[in-house]
């Protein structure tokens, strides 16, 4: 059955995980998906503007958005500003149908800390094996300000391994028919 063929930006989240992201890549590739994906070079890049101009670009215009949540945010940082992190605000402000991932090791974080009295997101040093800036993209996703019982579209799909987030895609977007009626709907 022929399709649109969506546009799905996976986020950047690529220091030390480039191979989980060739994996991710080509599964939706195989599901006949355009993947926008900084790390196999499949985002426009306009020399005249920054990385993050770039995939803030990419992000308004793909159709789709698939967000990796990771305990290092890696270099795509610029200042106190992560590309990844603006991505997802972006692609959440401009109500892009997304679906987010979250690494374990986020979540069991963001339980230690919220369980450390007069816990402050400095307390944790920015190193190669964890960003506190993670735990507040977790935040965000899931919404954490707001009551549980008005939250909607705050499903973020914890893995440990890839093999997790490969069969988390395929039941997600197999399915073309609901894809078709989630872009439908979240356009009105």
């Amino acid at each position: 059955m022929n399709h649109h063929k969506y546009k799905i930006m996976v986020s950047s989240a690529v220091y030390g995980f480039e191979s989980e992201l060739n994996q991710i890549c080509a599964v939706l590739d195989n599901l006949n998906y355009d993947v926008l994906c900084s790390h196999i070079g499949t985002i426009k890049v306009d020399p005249r503007l920054s990385n993050m101009d770039n995939c803030l670009n990419a992000v308004r215009e793909c159709d789709l958005f698939f967000g990796i949540i990771r305990p290092y945010c890696g270099t795509g940082n610029i200042g106190d500003v992560n590309i990844t992190f603006e991505e997802m605000k972006l692609a959440i402000e401009l109500k892009k149908p997304y679906w987010f991932v979250v690494h374990h090791d986020v979540t069991f974080a963001r339980k230690l800390c919220n369980k450390i009295e007069h816990f402050r997101p400095e307390m944790i040093s920015r190193n190669n094996f964890f960003e506190y800036r993670s735990v507040e993209m977790y935040n965000m996703v899931i919404k954490d300000q707001e009551a549980i019982t008005l939250r909607t579209g705050n499903w973020a799909q914890e893995f440990y391994r890839v093999d997790e987030i490969l069969r988390y895609i395929q039941t997600q977007f197999q399915d073309i028919e609901t894809i078709n009626h989630i872009v439908a709907t979240s356009q009105k």
